[in-house]
């Protein structure tokens, strides 16, 4: 894994009771944190996006627990909490030619924080782009 980057788990949920519940009893019980979580759903299933304390150990966990998903890295960086900074951040990346994909809140106490998924061919660029923008990319959430 790259040092700027964070491993993301993507994992297909079904759009029924107690799915959800499942997964997350699943994680727990392995002792597994979740640092940031984040479900979007379509009419018959979701993707939970889930960045955990240890992603080699929640993926075989869930591997063996018969849940489809996959991994993969995303930037996580801290902003001003002020008007404006979120669309500073995502100017500097278009500026670039770096598409988002997608992007969610973190908490990081008082400052802003976000989650931003770019095309794995573009993810050193976009954290060059960002670094030398002065914007703080974090290696953990």
């Amino acid at each position: 894994m790259r040092k700027y980057a964070i491993k993301q788990l993507s994992i297909f949920v079904e759009n029924k009771t107690g799915e959800l519940t499942d997964i997350t009893t699943l994680i727990s019980k392995n002792n597994i944190s979740f640092k940031s979580i984040n479900l979007v759903d379509a009419n018959d299933f979701g993707i939970l996006r889930v960045i955990v304390d240890d992603s080699v150990k929640t993926k075989k966990v869930l591997d063996e627990a018969g849940f489809s998903l996959t991994t993969s890295e995303v930037l996580a960086i801290e902003i001003d909490n002020h008007v404006g900074s979120f669309n500073e951040v995502i100017h500097e990346l278009s500026n670039n030619n770096i598409n988002i994909e997608y992007t969610y809140t973190i908490n990081n106490n008082k400052k802003g924080a976000f989650i931003f998924k770019v095309a794995d061919a573009d993810i050193l660029k976009a954290a060059e782009v960002l670094h030398n923008s002065n914007i703080k990319i974090l290696d953990k959430v």
